[in-house]
């Protein structure tokens, strides 16, 4: 799932991803769940010691809502 900033311009759901959604990690603009843009990163991308941050418990509920709703469509 990608998340980004220019959701308004979508016709799809774009649920906003609150400081409360993640730890160890604060975004400077908005920032809005793409559940639509699913994409495939080979793990040594993202494992270089630099990624911070995770998901709360509300997060990954927030995810696991925005990928049902592209159901509902």
């Amino acid at each position: 799932m990608c998340a980004g900033t220019s959701a308004g311009d979508y016709d799809h759901p774009t649920p906003e991803l609150k400081p409360e959604h993640v730890t160890g990690i604060s975004f400077s603009n908005t920032t809005y769940l793409e559940p639509w843009a699913i994409y495939t990163v080979e793990p040594s991308v993202v494992n270089t010691g630099r990624a911070v941050g995770e998901l709360t418990d509300a997060g990954v509920e927030r995810v696991k809502v925005a990928l049902v709703s592209l159901f509902k469509l």
